[in-house]
């Protein structure tokens, strides 16, 4: 059975970096096969691991749109091919996978693509130990139950009260749909201040020291999985899943 984890939390808390230091100590164990699910429209996570974004579910979207226009097309077996366009999306990059979501020319909200999001996680989830969620900022796709197949749902925040407050609204919507077989964790980046301290229904995980290292490699564009193995945020990442993530 796959364990399917998911980052949440506001834009800017770390979730992609995060999500990219958990890729990192799963690929040390050799936990494969591993699946990457990069749901934010941005393709921060992508970048993070190193792959391009040029195939995502957006783009497929975008194709099978632009199909079924043709006057000379059964839109109905457009609609069927729902299978092949998750396929088309999906990368294999070797040691792991990568679906992205990435962008839509289509005019309008999010919904369709988190649609299919949604249904490409139930499809792909049970081929892979491990699935890594790295969702899109806020609540949007909690709310949408993008997250359903979701087992372990961890908030990431930067301990503003900003931040703070988007990990209490994350939460109580985890708590309403019932995501997770296990209390949502909390983690906190860059800092160990919490401010109003842990929102209610969060069980605090750990913290993230900001690191010269990550932030080094961010602005240069290399992958954060050729981080040294001394690196003090991948260290604290180490020690957050051998605490509350391995059994």
């Amino acid at each position: 059975m796959s364990t399917v984890l998911a980052i949440l939390g506001k834009g800017g808390a770390g979730k992609t970096v995060f999500s990219a230091l958990i890729t990192r100590t799963l690929l040390d164990r050799g936990e494969k096969p591993l699946l990457l699910v990069d749901a934010d429209p941005t393709g921060g996570l992508a970048f993070a691991v190193g792959a391009d974004t040029q195939d995502t579910v957006g783009a497929v979207r975008e194709k099978l749109i632009k199909d079924a226009s043709r006057p000379d097309i059964d839109r109905g077996s457009v609609a069927q091919q729902i299978d092949w366009m998750i396929l088309e999306a999906l990368q294999e990059l070797g040691d792991f996978s990568l679906l992205s979501m990435g962008r839509t020319d289509t005019k309008g909200c999010f919904c369709p693509l988190n649609t299919i999001l949604r249904t490409a996680i139930g499809k792909l989830a049970e081929g892979f130990k491990y699935v890594i969620l790295d969702a899109e900022a806020g609540i949007e796709q909690v709310n949408r139950q993008v997250v359903k197949q979701v087992g372990i749902p961890v908030v990431v925040s930067d301990g503003s009260r900003r931040g703070q407050q988007a990990a209490g609204a994350i939460a109580g919507l985890l708590s309403k749909y019932k995501f997770g077989r296990q209390r949502p964790g909390l983690v906190l980046n860059r800092t160990e201040d919490l401010v109003g301290g842990v929102p209610e229904g969060l069980d605090y995980w750990g913290t993230i020291p900001d690191d010269q290292a990550v932030r080094g490699f961010d602005q240069q564009g290399r992958s954060l999985l050729e981080l040294p193995g001394d690196c003090p945020a991948l260290d604290a990442v180490e020690k957050i899943l051998g605490d509350h993530f391995f059994e």
